[in-house]
């Protein structure tokens, strides 16, 4: 008798264990409206579909068999605290944790949740933004170090790359033997780095108001197509450059509508050439062509799963999107995911993505949910982290360096 039990005590755990070890979840029904953008009449191209702001949203979850054998696991609770730059790959989302002072490691796939670069050599001081090459090494940007530090695909320190002083560097982008380094502090210049060494091959840019010039600028990026584009902060608009410096255009005056910033902040592009501005005064991000053609905006201030509290900056990611179907409406064809950090509120990274229904698709208004438009008294309004809103105000010269913690993490 007790042997018969025992094989089936262990049996039953075998297969519980199992299960778990898929890391699969059965994808829920949809009982309640899905958040698209943008809003009905209009064709949906953008869906929300989950959020994260601690490990618990992403660890695995016990159930009560398992803590009866396996005894019940204290929480831990390691919270992201101020996330700002973004990165995803392969179902792995890294999270720069400027309060936190960590790399912060959500992994959807085999849901687990680490923090890398908290001691040793690649201790990080203030991480702002990160890019991921397509080996997986991590380019992290550390003002505070005044460096670019680098993780290996197994999350282990490899170097760091110095830029040369005056320097605050804020972004970094990628591009073949390159790294195109963003430093908005008085030099506002853009600094080329050899991949390889860390040798500075070129510097452009400098501060004005002139193509090619910038005021604090906050982010920077680099197209498939081999194109530059930067979020010049201060001059409420987006530049597309060479990678020689060369001014190809700008885009942007100071306001709240469509083609209008109160902040630009991140900028990254899709695989298909579309570009992602978040703005932290409006509180939402808007998607332009490779032209400078504004398209749609997605997100809005508010405190809802979708909407945005200060966010900070965007990343696109074509491999993840295994890891969060579950969440997606069945006939949404998905093209990529888009993931955007809120640097306050309840949901501080979330996920959302692009697609779209086949032709002629009608999805019933009660399906959708939507945010509330933009009135143009509301959002920060520019050169403001908090309190009241304001209009917009014409392009000022950039603040001195003891006030631009206001404008940078």
């Amino acid at each position: 008798m007790f042997a018969a039990v025992t094989r089936f005590v262990t049996c039953t755990l075998l297969l519980v264990l199992a299960g778990v070890g898929t890391g699969c979840q059965t994808a829920p029904q949809q009982t309640e409206p899905l958040l698209f953008f943008p809003a009905p009449p209009d064709a949906p191209r953008v869906q929300f579909l989950t959020w994260a702001s601690s490990p618990k949203e992403v660890e695995r979850k016990h159930g009560s068999f398992q803590d009866f054998v396996l005894g019940e696991q204290p929480p831990t609770i390691r919270p992201i605290d101020k996330p700002y730059g973004v990165a995803a790959r392969d179902g792995v989302v890294y999270v720069c944790d400027t309060k936190g002072l960590a790399l912060c490691r959500l992994d959807f796939k085999n849901q687990t949740y680490s923090v890398i670069g908290v001691q040793g050599p690649g201790r990080l001081r203030k991480p702002i933004n990160i890019v991921l090459d397509d080996l997986g090494y991590k380019f992290v940007v550390d003002p505070v170090r005044k460096q670019i530090v680098v993780f290996g695909p197994d999350d282990r320190y490899v170097t760091a790359r110095d830029v040369p002083e005056p320097c605050r560097p804020v972004d970094v982008a990628i591009h073949g033997s390159e790294l195109f380094v963003l430093d908005n502090d008085e030099s506002c210049q853009i600094v080329v780095l050899d991949r390889a060494t860390g040798r500075v091959l070129r510097t452009f840019g400098g501060p004005g108001g002139e193509p090619g010039q910038f005021r604090v600028p906050n982010s920077l990026c680099v197209s498939s197509d081999g194109y530059l584009y930067v979020s010049d902060t201060h001059n409420f608009r987006i530049q597309k450059l060479t990678l020689e410096g060369t001014p190809v255009w700008s885009v942007g005056v100071p306001g709240y509508r469509l083609g209008q910033f109160g902040r630009p902040r991140g900028i990254r592009t899709g695989p298909d050439g579309l570009l992602y501005v978040v703005d932290g005064a409006t509180e939402l991000v808007q998607m332009f062509n490779s032209d400078g053609e504004t398209l749609m905006r997605f997100g809005g201030p508010g405190t809802i799963p979708g909407a945005m509290i200060l966010p900070a900056t965007v990343a696109v990611d074509e491999s993840s999107l295994p890891y969060f179907k579950q969440y997606v409406h069945k006939d949404f064809k998905v093209d990529y995911l888009m993931f955007t950090t809120n640097q306050y509120g309840p949901h501080l990274i979330q996920v959302y993505a692009f697609g779209s229904f086949p032709e002629g698709y009608k999805l019933a208004e009660s399906q959708i949910a939507s945010l509330a438009p933009l009135a143009p008294s509301e959002g920060l309004a520019p050169g403001e982290e908090d309190g009241p809103a304001r209009p917009p105000q014409a392009p000022q010269a950039a603040p001195p360096p003891e006030q631009r913690e206001r404008e940078t993490p």
